[in-house]
């Protein structure tokens, strides 16, 4: 299950309208606990996807618009932040302009490429017509091979 809190959810609402019709992405801040995580904190990041950074060959015709690219000196930055804090990265969050709040295949390439799993909530919210609507969250299974639905509970903390 992931927690969130209400300021974490504004905050990926308004980076996903902010940053559309391109998709936004961020790194959720927080704690591992028993059978959660707890995010405390959206850690927005500029969207860094290049063709250079393809996954695959056919991926050079595609933009911002749909692929995201968190670079590895923004999460540094965001895990420095967070040990500061006593706090560790639980996930990351992106938003699908104008399709569902669900990852896509390439999502789980590219979870599975840089150790996403079964501890990792992956964060996404849709923007239908540059209007935040439906979130949703998803965890990796062990094999890399699927997407697991993840109970999201919003804390008016």
């Amino acid at each position: 299950m992931l927690e969130l809190t209400k300021q974490v959810i504004d905050t990926i609402r308004t980076h996903g309208r902010d940053s559309y019709p391109d998709e936004c992405c961020g790194l959720l801040l927080g704690r591992f606990e028993a059978d959660r995580r707890v995010a405390v904190e959206a850690w927005p990041v500029a969207n860094a996807w290049t063709a250079d950074v393809a996954l695959t060959q056919n991926e050079a015709a595609h933009s911002r618009r749909d692929r995201f690219y968190i670079s590895p000196a923004d999460y540094l930055k965001a895990q420095r932040a967070a040990a500061r804090r006593e706090l560790e990265i639980v996930g990351c969050y992106h938003s699908h302009p104008d399709d569902r709040a669900w990852p896509s295949e390439r999502d789980r390439i590219g979870a599975a490429g840089v150790g996403g799993g079964p501890d990792f909530s992956f964060v996404i919210i849709a923007v239908i017509e540059g209007r935040p609507a439906d979130v949703a969250s998803a965890l990796l299974s062990s094999d890399g091979q699927e997407w697991l639905p993840e109970p999201v509970v919003i804390k008016e903390v």
